[in-house]
């Protein structure tokens, strides 16, 4: 009889302990769970926040309304780092460079760094795939910049070239003259409903670290 009450005993102690090792499992996978619900939401809310902020100030820039002479200014700047612009600018600056230099690999090493920019460009807007700005119809534009535009907002294409050719004039012209134009690229992607605030910024960024890196692989291989 004892021995029956031992083992009944035993058994109720085994299951007692089988029940309170399930429990514990249990109540581990609910606090992980909560600390990771806990740090998603608070990932989301920083890009939220970040995200609104950055539509908040650039929205200053799309209600802009400007004077036909100061728009044709901006329209320049909107454009001239344009996909269908940048090579034949990039080819009439670098020609002249190349007369003087008499070296084939002056003329091509910057065009390495602009199709180096452009390929990360594409690779970078479809993989974030962040929308362009909406158009505000009610406020003037003489120039329907926009309309041209069909890819996505993030980074800005324009500026990623502007640094890189910031960087590309410093490196092969020893001057720090390109970066001027820079915040001009940005402001007028902006004024055209292009891009937001952020894009611009992110595009410079990185238009810049890839065109230094780029100056730094082809001086390591040698390319003169």
């Amino acid at each position: 009889m004892s021995d029956n009450f031992s083992e009944i005993s035993n058994d109720s102690t085994t299951s007692d302990y089988i029940v309170n090792v399930n429990t514990n499992k249990k109540n581990s996978f609910k606090n992980e769970n909560l600390i990771s619900g806990k740090n998603n939401s608070t990932s989301k809310n920083v890009f939220t926040k970040l995200d609104y902020y950055d539509k908040y100030f650039s929205n200053y820039i799309h209600e802009m309304e400007v004077n036909i002479w100061l728009e044709r200014i901006i329209y320049i700047f909107a454009r001239i780092f344009n996909s269908d612009l940048i090579i034949v600018f990039y080819i009439l600056l670098f020609l002249y460079q190349y007369f003087i230099n008499d070296k084939i690999f002056f003329v091509l090493k910057p065009l390495i760094h602009v199709f180096t920019v452009f390929i990360l460009t594409g690779v970078l807007k479809y993989t974030i795939k962040r929308p362009r700005p909406e158009i505000n119809e009610r406020v003037r534009r003489r120039y329907n910049v926009r309309k041209k535009e069909k890819n996505f907002s993030m980074p800005s294409g324009d500026s990623m070239q502007a640094g890189n050719f910031a960087v590309v004039i410093l490196l092969y012209f020893e001057s720090y003259y390109g970066f001027i134009i820079v915040p001009f690229v940005m402001f007028a992607r902006i004024f055209y409903f292009c891009h937001y605030l952020l894009d611009t910024i992110v595009g410079v960024f990185i238009g810049t670290s890839i065109s230094l890196f780029m100056g730094y692989l082809l001086k390591l291989i040698k390319i003169q």
